[in-house]
This record gives structure tokens, C-alpha cells and sequence, in this order.
């Protein structure tokens, strides 16, 4: 892979709310920064954008509505712009937001590598039809998540979802 050009644009997705879900985008950013293949990552909370209007006291679990389309814009412009999402998938805890992202990507045709996690590796997993048969290829994040510094996103070749109960 040596000599292959650093041109992969890649969308990384993950919620980002639980300590867990943050060290995985660390541990994910890093391995990409290793691969040949990456040219660059965009992580839509490394460019969070602030109403300047809104203070915590306001909000009270509620955005403004400029925060929501701001933040909505930048996410979609840079869905349109990436060649390969990448999307840390918590299995335990689903995301609506990544669920999401991973179908616009789908939408736009472009390759979705699904990097599922679970705390419960002894449980069966189970998986949703449309996420299933939806990304291009799956990486199993408990088992291989080091598999991110060396696959090549030049090149992101069909590998279905199996080893999961779909429903």
C-alpha cells in the first residue's frame, strides 16, 4: 500500500456522548492518521459551531435554531464533500444521528464502513435490516478496530453484514 496516494476524504461519525464514545473517535482519529490511504478526516464535533446569542441558560436542553442549522449544514456539506464514511456504531446505545448520516452517505452513494461496538460481546447481535444491507462494509470495532490503519478507503470493496440476526 505504499504506493498508493493518500486521497480518502472520510466523514467520521460517532455519537460523542459518553466517555466510551469520545475515546473511540480518539482512538479512531489516530488509526487514520496512520493510514495511507487518508488524506483527511472530518469529525463534526471538532468544528462545533456556537450561537453567540445562546447561553446555556436559555437553552435548557433546547438549540436555537441557528445553532440547529448551522450545525446541520456544516455535517451535510461535509457528507457531500467526503468519499468514504466511517462510523463508529454503538450497538448499546443507537443513534439516531448516525443512522442518519449513514443513509444520506448511502443516499449519495457513497461506500459506508460500519464499525459496530458493544460493552456485551456475549449477547447475539442483532442489526437492523436498512443498516445491514446498507454499508458497504462492516469492521468489527470490539474484535478489529486496529483494522482502520492499514484498509485501504481508496478502494472500499463490498463486505455484507453477517454474523447478526436481522430484523
Amino acid at each position: 500500500m505504499s504506493d498508493t496516494p493518500r486521497t480518502a476524504n472520510i466523514y467520521l461519525g460517532s455519537p460523542f456522548y459518553s466517555d466510551d464514545e469520545r475515546k473511540r473517535v480518539d482512538i479512531a482519529k489516530d488509526y487514520l492518521a496512520q493510514n495511507p490511504t487518508v488524506e483527511r478526516v472530518f469529525f463534526p464535533f471538532d468544528q462545533n459551531f456556537t450561537d453567540p446569542n445562546e447561553t446555556a441558560e436559555e437553552a435548557k436542553g433546547k438549540r436555537s435554531m441557528l445553532w440547529r442549522e448551522a450545525t446541520y449544514q456544516n455535517d451535510v456539506n461535509n457528507i457531500v464533500t467526503a468519499t468514504v464514511g466511517v462510523f463508529l456504531y454503538d450497538m448499546d446505545m443507537i443513534d439516531d444521528g448516525s443512522a442518519f448520516e449513514i443513509g444520506f452517505m448511502r443516499a449519495l452513494h457513497k461506500p459506508v464502513v460500519l464499525v459496530p461496538f458493544t460493552k456485551h460481546p456475549e449477547k447475539e447481535k442483532q442489526m437492523n435490516l436498512m443498516l445491514a444491507n446498507g454499508v458497504t462494509t462492516l469492521i468489527d470495532g470490539t474484535t478489529n478496530f486496529e483494522a482502520l490503519k492499514t484498509f485501504d478507503f481508496n478502494d472500499v470493496p463490498a463486505n455484507p453484514v453477517t454474523g447478526y440476526v436481522i430484523l
